[in-house]
């Protein structure tokens, strides 16, 4: 059975256009894979903790090291790291927040980026453990990062979260992006229409593979 890991990351509950096309996704994707699994994660509405020195201290630790305490404090890090590994697919609606991602999404990636789960290191330095997997980034801007724009130089947030993905192992990570929605609600409205079309084509051909 496919798994898909549905994350919005927007703080703006009713009218994110990245919520938007997350729910267009899903329903694609539903339509896909009947009988797939959907597990949803909203790191707008419920964003996780950022991981304090405690945290950070019980996740350097091996298992048999930790105390109680330890195991509790690290209760929803585990949570998090199981639900991505269960999924086949992840699907993300991820806002340009200041050329990066949202503070949340943020403290997620913290959260996943576990040593011995999601990565590891080896005689040859680290390797990612979720190979295998898709991620489809579906991202909302207030302008234009994309085609040679001249603000392109300020993305932070594509490139990021390639290299991090790539740190776990998923080299399979595609973006969609609806920008210029910061210029007017004409090119706005345009723009995310454009990004569903996207995602329409995404959804006709084999590009949202079945994956083992």
């Amino acid at each position: 059975m496919s798994t898909l890991l549905a994350i919005n990351t927007s703080p703006m509950t009713r009218t994110a256009v990245t919520r938007r096309l997350v729910e267009t996704f899903v329903s694609m994707w539903r339509e896909r894979f009947p009988g797939g699994r959907v597990i949803p994660r909203d790191l707008g509405a419920a964003p996780p903790p950022h991981p304090d020195e405690r945290m950070l201290t019980a996740f350097a630790k091996p298992d048999e090291a930790l105390t109680a305490g330890e195991r509790q404090l690290m209760t929803l890090s585990d949570t998090l790291v199981d639900e991505l590994i269960a999924a086949h697919h992840i699907v993300i609606g991820s806002p340009m927040y200041n050329f990066t991602v949202t503070s949340g999404f943020k403290a997620w990636i913290d959260m996943v980026g576990r040593a011995g789960r999601t990565f590891d290191y080896g005689p040859d330095g680290p390797r990612g453990l979720l190979g295998g997997r898709q991620v489809f980034v579906l991202t909302a801007r207030g302008g234009f990062y994309t085609n040679g724009s001249p603000e392109g130089q300020m993305d932070f947030q594509e490139s990021f979260l390639r290299g991090y993905f790539g740190f776990l192992g998923i080299d399979d990570v595609r973006f969609i992006h609806a920008e210029g929605q910061g210029i007017d609600p004409g090119t706005a409205q345009d723009n995310e229409a454009a990004a569903m079309r996207e995602l329409e084509t995404l959804f006709a051909g084999d590009e949202v593979r079945r994956v083992a």
